[in-house]
């Protein structure tokens, strides 16, 4: 005859049983942490490709300086390399032709243009071309830099999402578009590849805010009463 305490022991075994056989089936990794499938950046990758900007700049014969639409076209080549640059921009020099000696004056100007608005003087490098006899040659500029390629999304948005997948797994679409829209967003594609050096330390400002700090003062800086504005205020 069983007892009310025999039975209870045949539950609990039972139950122990039941949930041995559980995780057996569950078979968790060693982490005990359960499984993870791929991520959308693990299977919609961004693929960074090296290419080079490059622009020419005309020369005639006897021309003496750079003209008025030269002169702009380096100002947005400038522009670019400070934006997305790597690397040296080389300055070609055409020789062989007619036009050698007004090419040299004109690429001294144009070294001129392009440290003015940003391009360090040292990474501007000289280098010399064939200029094939021409009397027109032109000065040949370029530079490093990087392209992000978004993945190929259209074909899997084909997808039958009124089916769900088995397993309860995210559909292959799932995350394109945002890694599509990511790749658009990306200021230099090269921050993908390696992460950007730091920014060297203020030591001076730091210095100043440590002795505020040991004086007992206030350490950040003071703003003016223009500036204090209450929160009613902006939002009248």
């Amino acid at each position: 005859m069983s007892t009310p305490r025999s039975r209870h022991l045949a539950l609990v075994a039972g139950a122990s049983l039941a949930l041995s056989g559980l995780g057996a089936c569950a078979s968790m990794p060693e982490s005990g942490e359960p499984p993870m499938g791929p991520t959308a950046a693990d299977t919609h990758r961004i693929s960074v490709t090296q290419t080079g900007e490059v622009m020419n700049v005309p020369v005639g014969a006897g021309a003496m300086s750079l003209s008025h639409e030269a002169r702009g076209d380096l100002v947005s080549f400038a522009r670019s390399y400070v934006r997305w640059g790597h690397g040296a921009l080389v300055l070609s020099i055409p020789t062989g032709g007619g036009n050698a000696d007004a090419a040299a004056r004109l690429a001294q100007e144009a070294r001129v243009v392009l440290a003015e608005h940003g391009v360090p003087y040292g990474a501007i490098h000289g280098a010399l071309h064939d200029g094939a006899g021409r009397d027109d040659a032109p000065l040949l500029l370029s530079f490093m830099r990087f392209e992000a390629v978004a993945p190929e999304c259209t074909p899997l948005w084909r997808q039958d999402l009124a089916h769900p997948r088995g397993g309860n797994q995210a559909y292959e679409s799932f995350g394109c578009a945002n890694v599509a829209n990511l790749a658009a967003m990306i200021e230099d594609p090269r921050d993908l590849v390696s992460p950007r050096d730091e920014d060297p330390r203020d030591a001076a400002r730091r210095a100043v805010v440590l002795e505020r700090y040991r004086q007992g003062e206030q350490t950040h800086a003071v703003r003016t009463q223009d500036e204090r504005v209450a929160i009613s205020d902006a939002v009248q």
